[in-house]
């Protein structure tokens, strides 16, 4: 979704609303669909020794991508360069330090919303990881347990790359497709080691996209500090 579009969202109660209402409604009727049709069939197809061999270590790597340390830093940084530093080396570009001072504080709240989001539906949910399955069982759980076995839906690492993804698409709009592009690249990866379901990704980006919209949207009512 282009800047522009976030623009109108956030500017719109009832549009937004509506946005997120089909974005949910969406999300769980293909995480259902999948969980009930494809989810083992695609975890037992990238556990073939040949598929293995081929993809694991790059996405092994990769998936750490989604660590939510990295935007946590990242945003605390862009946040603090730009209130401290950045003004006090040049006057020339105040307003893009303003805006990335702000672009910043809105990362860190999305990340903070979307993740107090996933970490209660981890809990209430209590999914089995397909690693723990000799089968790769979609259909086991074991609700209101904090041990991250059961932590498979949806997905974390999928949810921290949405969000960064929606806050990134905003500050460079034109790079929109390789940030939602990267996004479910990233997401792939929690599929290929085995930490997630597909169902687990599909609404773990969700909840990524859904949560940043809400906290910028919060930032915008209830602070200075909103981007639009």
């Amino acid at each position: 979704m282009a800047a522009q579009q976030i623009a109108t969202l956030m500017g719109d109660n009832k549009k937004l609303r509506t946005h997120i209402f089909w974005i949910l409604l969406t999300g769980l009727f293909a995480s259902l669909s999948v969980m009930f049709s494809t989810d083992q069939l695609i975890s037992a197809f990238s556990a073939k020794d040949s598929v293995r061999m081929a993809i694991r270590a790059e996405a092994r790597f990769l998936t750490d991508l989604g660590l939510s340390e990295i935007y946590f830093a990242l945003a605390l940084f862009s946040w603090a360069f730009c209130k401290w530093i950045g003004p006090r080396l040049t006057t020339k570009l105040s307003q893009g330090f303003d805006f990335f001072r702000r672009w910043g504080l809105n990362l860190l709240v999305s990340l903070i919303v979307s993740g107090l989001m996933i970490h209660i539906l981890k809990f209430i949910v209590g999914r089995q990881r397909p690693h723990k399955s000799p089968v790769f069982d979609p259909h086991v759980f074991n609700s209101f347990t904090t041990h991250w076995h059961w932590h498979s839906f949806p997905s974390g690492h999928t949810q921290v790359i949405f969000t960064a993804a929606t806050l990134f698409a905003v500050a460079f709009p034109k790079l929109k497709w390789f940030w939602f592009s990267f996004a479910v690249l990233i997401g792939l990866t929690r599929i290929v080691v085995h930490d997630h379901f597909l169902s687990d990704v599909i609404f773990g980006g969700c909840i990524g996209y859904i949560g940043a919209l809400l906290s910028m949207k919060l930032m915008q009512a209830k602070t200075k500090n909103g981007l639009f």
